[in-house]
């Protein structure tokens, strides 16, 4: 591990004090074991289970979240079990060594490590993206297998700033403009950033006050990156007073009126939106029209992000384009009263948005090619990331391997209703459900037919097998993106 250049100037070392009140502010505690003299945990933070999973590169930021916070629990005594684990991208061939350095570091704390590798196509104009979202998904798997509901994350008060700037640069909203949180919900996981109030200077100060080196990546000062060219910038903003502290200021009051913002949403969705079949909403379109334009799009957005599962929010534009349709008069936009609804459907994000009467359904997008799934006996199957699906019991190994979840489509959809099994649409408090809704529910096929329609019908019971449907936790969300 070559020594790594001197960057403290200008930075002190931590206290004790500011990482309590930096962590315990962040880190989530039960009830029966609160940190002793520190501040109330963050108010989204979720239950924690005792482990954490530190995300470590061997670059400075992050090792000094990995001393800094083994320090913190050990000199607390806190019942929290630290693992680390660090990405190798392959994109660099001194990446082995990093992580290998990393691997020793931990040990020497007595805390687990895991190398994650990438092994994804590294030829893409995008590389650094991909990268990103590799990274995050495979910290993702990784803590869920290990049985860690949070990832911490290194992130730093610099880094608030340049991804502030980045994303005025690209046009942002509020969303956009509130740049990182302490806490985010990511899924199945809650990334933590216990390190967002401190400047870069002061955790490497930490680290050299400990005689610890770090590695420093070549692509940090490639001029190829928008964040390299923004972070030479930030010496220019400083001398007009505008420094990395004032910028995450900034971000955190736009974070309030994120906050703000969202509850307006949660609240229009508590009253006019209801759940249809399948992981489908519906709300009545004159409610919807009659709100201010950003409530409008950032419904939108939370209801692509619950009827969808975890993705990425379609872009600003494509979303601005589709309240312009609903807004407009039903010659003009969507139009869909008949109950094929075809000339009114609109599809954004793997979702289709179709007016049947005065109601506004949104639900999944079938596809033009039909994702089918073989099933076996006690093998769990994550559908789209909507739901967790399941058959157990002594059944016939033949039917077994013969059993797959699939959308309905039309054919399950005629069939079922000529062999009498209508869909009840009242008991979703409606006189209708749109065909298309009904053809992406989630079914379960045996010999050329449904035999299990997830909200519609049970079909006929198969011998010995028990067919399990557990809605995975898919809440109304905006589908933060992640730095």
């Amino acid at each position: 591990m070559p020594n790594a250049e001197d960057h403290s100037a200008g930075g002190e070392a931590l206290t004790n004090d500011e990482l309590g009140a930096a962590f315990s502010t962040v880190f989530p505690f039960s009830d029966d074991c609160p940190p002793t003299g520190t501040r109330t945990p963050h108010a989204s933070a979720r239950p924690v289970t005792g482990r954490v999973l530190l995300a470590v590169s061997g670059g400075a930021d992050s090792l000094s979240l990995m001393v800094l916070c083994h320090e913190w629990v050990q000199r607390n005594r806190l019942p929290i079990q630290l693992f680390v684990a660090s990405v190798d991208h392959r994109l660099r061939p001194e990446a082995a060594d990093e992580c290998a350095y990393v691997a020793r570091l931990a040990a020497e704390r007595g805390l687990p490590h895991q190398t994650l590798v990438w092994e994804g196509e590294k030829s893409h104009s995008n590389l650094q993206g991909l990268a990103r979202e590799a990274r995050y998904r495979l910290l993702s798997d990784h803590a869920r297998s290990i049985d860690c509901g949070h990832i911490a994350i290194a992130h730093h008060q610099d880094d608030q700033a340049e991804t502030l700037i980045m994303r005025l640069l690209r046009g942002s909203g509020v969303t956009g403009l509130s740049a990182m949180r302490p806490v985010q919900p990511f899924g199945a996981v809650t990334l933590l950033r216990p390190l967002l109030g401190f400047p870069k200077a002061r955790l490497v100060a930490s680290l050299v006050a400990r005689s610890i080196t770090w590695a420093e990546d070549p692509s940090n000062h490639s001029p190829g990156y928008l964040r390299t060219r923004v972070r030479s910038m930030l010496p220019m903003f400083a001398a007009e007073g505008c420094d990395s502290a004032r910028l995450a200021a900034t971000a955190r009051r736009l974070q309030r009126a994120e906050d703000a913002l969202d509850g307006m949403v949660q609240d229009f969705y508590r009253r006019f939106v209801s759940a249809g079949p399948g992981h489908s909403l519906y709300l009545p379109l004159a409610d919807l029209r009659a709100q201010p334009e950003e409530i409008r799009l950032r419904l939108l957005r939370a209801m692509l992000g619950f009827v969808a599962g975890p993705s990425y929010p379609p872009r600003e534009e494509k979303l601005m384009a589709l309240d312009e349709a609903l807004c407009q008069k039903p010659e003009q936009g969507l139009c869909g009263s008949q109950e094929t609804g075809l000339p009114g459907k609109r599809t954004v994000g793997g979702c289709c948005f179709e007016a049947v009467g005065d109601l506004l359904w949104v639900y999944r997008e079938l596809g033009r090619e039909l994702q089918a799934v073989p099933l076996s006996v006690d093998e769990e199957v994550n559908w789209l990331g909507l739901y967790s699906v399941r058959i157990s019991g002594n059944c016939d190994v033949d039917a077994s391997t013969r059993l797959v979840l699939r959308p309905l489509g039309a054919e399950g959809r005629r069939w079922l209703v000529n062999e009498g099994h209508g869909f009840c649409a009242e008991a979703f408090g409606v006189s209708s459900v749109p065909r298309g809704a009904l053809e992406a529910l989630p079914s379960v096929w045996l010999a050329g037919r449904p035999v299990h329609v997830k909200d519609w019908t049970n079909g006929e019971p198969i011998e010995g097998i028990e067919l399990e449907f557990e809605e995975k936790d898919a809440k109304l969300g905006s589908n933060e993106t992640i730095e």
